[in-house]
């Protein structure tokens, strides 16, 4: 039984709308797939990291991404598919699940289709309603056919809500309290970069306390404005290092050259060379190694950010490293991370060479840069919680499944 007369009219209505033909993207991947659909507008890069650290912590597990809104960047992952949202025509509906044959389906926050609902728990998959919003069930059609969400919100095995208001409206809607958790709102997180112990190790002996700071994925024709404000942060800390790290790795001998013509002393990190007391720059060419150096300095600015035409650095992911972070004034789409981190003290805008050689010379203070990283590394781990028990629970599933417990 599919459920009430609501939800019986609106799949008539559907039906009779027609639509477009399911045409697979590519072939379904073997072995686990989980689908994630982000029905929230904004909130697509939480669920982008839930999907890269679901892969990366199940060898073979792929994820599907939807979204009611905007599109995901897969970051180069093969093990992470983004696809268009199908229509809400029962057929291809039923289509769009019979390709893809979920394992687990993770719905976020609310915004329910009821028809691509209905395919899925009919397909026997897993259904998790995560991080759910009071406002998520407050379309039109729920306040006029309010047994439309009731229905479907009883084909979910597991239901996590934002806040107590969420809770209280998925319970008036007839969602079991047993199977209703009250959780913080999931947010975006920052990945944790690998780095060697032992060039850890090297570098920080090598350094002996002196005062570092990081720019990374610089632009070429950003150089001239990082060595500019590091000849004028020296006016203040003689002994401070920039470690130059290029966006792109064909550009470190040019910014050899242009960092040796400023005077400044200048050693290469692939030379196998560690820097000495007279070293003032490191150029940091080796793209496999930029977590070592985000461990090893504590003010970072993000590169990509001074001029328009570039694509900004990630700032959660310098900030869950533990480093203070800085930035120019062309972010892009970025724009609400850096501006979350600006608000909770933990970065700092620059918009010239000069601007940013001062806030190197405030920030490269201990006490400074240390209330800054930790109040960049609050905002990464706001949530965490709620993420390790949606991977929790996710990871039991298939573990049963693969068990023949399910």
């Amino acid at each position: 039984m599919r459920g009430s007369l609501g939800l019986s009219a609106y799949r008539t209505l559907a039906r009779r709308r027609g639509g477009a033909e399911f045409v697979p993207p590519r072939p379904r991947p073997t072995g686990e797939l989980i689908w994630i659909h982000a029905a929230e507008e904004g909130n697509n890069r939480a669920l982008n990291d839930l999907a890269h650290r679901l892969v990366s912590m199940r060898h073979g597990c792929h994820v599907l991404l939807t979204a009611a809104h905007d599109g995901f960047n897969t970051r180069g992952s093969d093990a992470v598919i983004a696809q268009d949202l199908p229509g809400e025509h029962p057929d291809v509906t039923d289509a769009f699940i019979a390709h893809w044959k979920p394992d687990v389906v993770i719905w976020a926050w609310g915004g329910l289709r009821p028809n691509l609902i209905l395919s899925a728990a009919d397909s026997g998959a897993y259904m998790m309603l995560i991080d759910a919003a009071r406002d998520g069930f407050d379309s039109r059609r729920d306040r006029w056919l309010p047994e439309v969400p009731r229905s479907l919100v009883s084909k979910f095995h597991t239901i996590s809500a934002r806040s107590k208001p969420a809770h209280l409206r998925l319970a008036q809607l007839g969602g079991a309290l047993e199977k209703i958790n009250l959780t913080d709102p999931l947010r975006p997180f920052g990945r944790m970069l690998p780095a060697s112990d032992n060039d850890l190790k090297d570098v920080t002996q090598a350094l002996g306390g002196r005062p570092v700071w990081l720019a990374m994925h610089v632009a070429a024709d950003e150089a001239q404005t990082i060595l500019k404000a590091h000849r004028q942060a020296l006016m203040a800390s003689h002994r401070l290092l920039l470690i130059l790290h290029p966006a792109q790795t064909g550009d470190a001998l040019d910014m050899i050259d242009i960092a040796n013509a400023s005077g400044l002393r200048t050693t290469c990190w692939s030379g196998g060379t560690l820097p000495d007391d007279n070293t003032q720059v490191l150029i940091a060419d080796t793209a496999e190694d930029l977590g070592l150096w985000l461990r090893v300095a504590p003010v970072s600015f993000l590169g990509g950010s001074v001029r328009p035409g570039h694509t900004s650095c990630d700032p959660y992911l310098a900030a869950a490293h533990g480093t203070a972070l800085i930035y120019g004034p062309h972010v892009g789409a970025n724009v609400d991370a850096y501006s979350g981190l600006m608000n909770a003290g933990a970065a700092r805008i620059v918009n010239d060479a000069d601007t940013l050689g001062r806030a190197v010379m405030q920030m490269i203070a201990p006490d400074q840069a240390a209330q800054m990283a930790m109040a960049g590394w609050d905002v990464v781990t706001q949530g965490a919680d709620s993420l390790d028990s949606i991977i929790t629970q996710v990871q039991d599933r298939l573990n049963a499944v693969q068990d023949g417990n399910a």
